[in-house]
């Protein structure tokens, strides 16, 4: 059902909302449902343009009075609820462009953009029809993104594997912490082994795979999220006390996003192979990992 405001609200085509770009490399680039090799060390920088018939917005919402209007825009994590502090700019041109960071260690595998036009200041004697309290919300429009896109969620350090006591013929391994109640930048580290050149490659490429590259990073982004969750499940209990942005509460939400019962899998009554088939299948309907044709 569609929101009806107990005030004026400007008609279709009064606001057109550009789309969302990210700073890729100094340069821009729009962004579309997802962000291609993000993880928690990369900062997002982001950009959008509105072209607004300002004119007609006040004919519109009744507030040709001069009343003070913005333009808020700012986002919202899915998985663990936070919110980012909005940047608001007074909406006096007609053509208006908003930058905006999302911080790494603030962000999960999905956020939510938000545009608001919005009335900066309360109104004394509104009449009918007309918005009244600060913050009211005359215009706006969200774009989900995910950020778990084509790159692992972990801070990636190539090494030698045979120099660090790692078993040679082995691709990746996660580090993860003996203790759950960390936070989770610095207590996750995937090592790609040096000695798999076509993986390290696939991993450092921002964008533009091949598809043979394509293959490997979502056979890998497989891996971590079934390491995850058997970690997870294996802690089921402990984790469930733990604040928001250790890496346990995050192993936990991601587990009950892949998992619709994961506390059915904790007792160990099941074979490997069924929770396997149980993360596998349902990662990849979320978008993880390897699709089916």
């Amino acid at each position: 059902m569609k929101d009806v405001k107990p005030f004026f609200v400007p008609a279709p085509g009064v606001v057109r909302a550009g789309v969302w770009q990210q700073l890729v490399d100094g340069q821009w680039a729009d962004i579309g449902d997802f962000v291609a090799s993000w993880d928690y060390a990369t900062r997002l920088d982001l950009r959008c343009a509105l072209r607004i018939d300002i004119d007609a917005l006040r004919v519109d919402t009744d507030l040709t009075d001069g009343s003070p209007l913005g333009l808020a825009v700012g986002w919202r994590c899915l998985d663990t609820a936070l919110v980012g502090e909005p940047v608001v700019q007074d909406l006096t041109a007609d053509h208006i462009e908003m930058l905006m960071t999302v911080p790494p260690e603030r962000a999960g595998s999905e956020i939510v953009l938000t545009r608001r036009i919005v009335l900066r200041r309360d109104r004394l004697s509104p009449t009918a029809g007309q918005a009244k309290w600060a913050g009211s919300i005359l215009w706006s429009d969200e774009s989900r993104l995910r950020l778990t896109g084509d790159g692992s969620a972990f801070p990636v350090e190539v090494v030698a594997f045979d120099e660090v006591g790692r078993n040679p013929n082995v691709s990746w391994y996660l580090q993860l912490p003996a203790s759950a109640d960390g936070p989770v930048m610095g207590s996750m580290l995937l090592l790609i082994n040096s000695a798999d050149v076509d993986l390290v490659a696939a991993v450092s490429k921002a964008a533009r795979h091949t598809e043979a590259q394509r293959l490997l990073v979502n056979q890998l982004e497989e891996g971590l999220v079934e390491e995850l969750v058997r970690w997870a499940l294996s802690r089921w209990d402990e984790l469930e006390s733990l604040e928001d942005e250790t890496v346990g509460a995050v192993a936990r939400t991601l587990a009950a996003r892949v998992i619709p019962n994961p506390g059915a899998w904790v007792s160990g009554d099941h074979s490997s192979m069924d929770l396997r088939a149980e993360i596998a299948g349902r990662a990849r309907a979320l978008g993880f990992g390897r699709q089916l044709s």
